[in-house]
């Protein structure tokens, strides 16, 4: 899909703020509320847009610990493995990557204890050879929202 100006405009004030109404992203854009209405419709329907969130401060709610795990699988277990691990709701996100690793798994969870239970579990899962978990210490930036200029 081409994005034109305001598009690009449009989806950067929403990613800041997904709750702004439109009347007020009209006047940002200089554009009626209506149109922005439109606007966001179309980007929904073409799939630019995939979901409106509240992003929860994972400090607040106890889940104090993150980490990386590069797992490393059996020749053709990754299709498999990727859907055991997406059944986890300690996975916040699966990549396949070339490297060392076969997948990098991002994960979130309350602590250490915690953390090596679920290593333990991820261990087990069929097709897994290996794995090395990266805890991390302290987060310098983290954001979802896409650059468009």
């Amino acid at each position: 899909m081409e994005l034109d100006d305001v598009d690009k405009k449009l989806l950067n004030l929403l990613q800041a703020d997904s709750k702004v109404s439109y009347a007020k992203l009209g006047r940002r854009l200089g554009a009626s509320s209506s149109g922005v209405h439109k606007r966001v419709k179309r980007l929904l329907d073409a799939g630019v847009i995939k979901n409106f969130v509240a992003l929860v401060d994972p400090q607040i709610v106890g889940k104090t610990l993150k980490a990386f795990i590069g797992i490393s699988t059996l020749p053709g277990t990754c299709r498999e493995v990727v859907t055991q691990l997406s059944r986890r709701r300690e996975v916040l996100e699966i990549h396949e990557v070339a490297g060392e690793h076969d997948l990098f798994v991002k994960l979130l969870t309350d602590d250490t204890l915690m953390l090596n239970k679920i290593i333990h579990e991820i261990d087990r899962i069929p097709g897994i050879s290996s794995t090395r978990t990266l805890i991390v210490l302290k987060t310098e930036k983290e954001t979802s929202a896409v650059s468009l200029g």
